[in-house]
């Protein structure tokens, strides 16, 4: 009997506080080994999803506060070693589909409740355009895992992670993965069709319940389309309009030096390579709708 996605999520916590690192510089490090194996058993050997929180905890053991900018962003750079950690330690090719010669791991930090302009993860693949970090549910192109840091925000409601377990829709429904997805035009990730998503929402998916207030998580997901986990979000709102708001994010994600792997990947699913816009669509517009709103539903987790 498979797990509910309801369950994935509740047993995909990791609490980095409760294991001991070094403060040096203004940098943690180094990983220790010991939380390096349990994200590894919740994502690669497990369901395929890891939520790393504490960092708030983790912060106040060394005199920091995850709402000063500073303490924050070092917060963010020590999830981003953690996933590094996580990679090494992981056979990618045992969760790809095709060949994928990945070299590195990036990392971006950009503004979740705005628009991005001049956005992109790697420039030696993808032109510079505008971005926005809300969508329909998707699979990041090209990079097996990803990772995903959310907090602290300001002004905000909403914006919590939903995860989708599109493996098991799948496997109930006889669906092949290449035909669950279908290009986005203003992005090089890969929607899952309309026709699907619905039943997926209501069905198959969970939201990330956390404290994106006071404190920060990192989102660790297997992203691949053939065996992985689907992701989306809960739409963000102001919570007093009259004031503004802040939502940060930083995504990370495998990278290759080599494009034809991103055209080998796009391949695979039976998608031709993007010709991505290079603008974002206007609110209230086709693609807009289609492609740029969160989630408004009340799914499991959902406080």
């Amino acid at each position: 009997m498979s797990t509910s996605i309801t369950d994935i999520v509740k047993q995909a916590m990791v609490d980095v506080s409760d294991y001991d690192v070094a403060l040096t510089d203004g940098r943690f490090g180094p990983v220790p080994t010991e939380l390096t194996k349990q994200l590894v058993s919740r994502v690669a050997d497990g369901e395929g999803l890891g939520v790393c929180c504490g960092a708030s905890a983790l912060l106040g053991k060394h005199g920091m506060d995850v709402h000063r900018e500073a303490d924050a962003t070092a917060m963010r750079d020590y999830f981003q070693a953690i996933f590094s950690a996580f990679v090494a330690a992981v056979d990618l090719s045992a969760h790809s589909p095709l060949v994928m010669n990945y070299e590195k791991v990036s990392g971006v930090d950009l503004d979740g409740f705005n628009k991005n302009v001049a956005f992109t993860v790697n420039s030696e693949h993808t032109e510079s355009r505008e971005f926005l970090s809300t969508k329909c549910v998707h699979f990041d192109s090209a990079t097996t895992f990803i990772g995903n840091v959310y907090g602290p925000n300001t002004n905000i409601t909403g914006g919590l992670p939903i995860i989708c377990d599109t493996r098991e829709y799948c496997r109930r429904k006889g669906l092949d993965p290449a035909d669950l997805v279908e290009l986005m035009p203003h992005s090089y990730n890969v929607a899952v069709k309309q026709e699907y998503a619905d039943e997926i929402l209501a069905e198959h998916a969970a939201t990330v319940d956390a404290d994106l207030i006071d404190d920060m998580i990192m989102v660790v997901l297997n992203n691949e389309v053939s065996g992985g986990l689907a992701h989306a979000g809960s739409t963000p709102r102001l919570a007093d309009p009259a004031k503004p708001g802040k939502r940060p994010l930083r995504h990370i994600e495998l990278q290759f030096a080599d494009d034809q792997n991103l055209r080998n990947w796009y391949s695979h699913y039976r998608l031709d390579m993007p010709q991505v816009k290079v603008t974002v669509p206007d609110e209230h517009t086709p693609d807009h709708d289609r492609y740029h709103v969160g989630v408004d539903a009340a799914l499991p987790g959902t406080r």
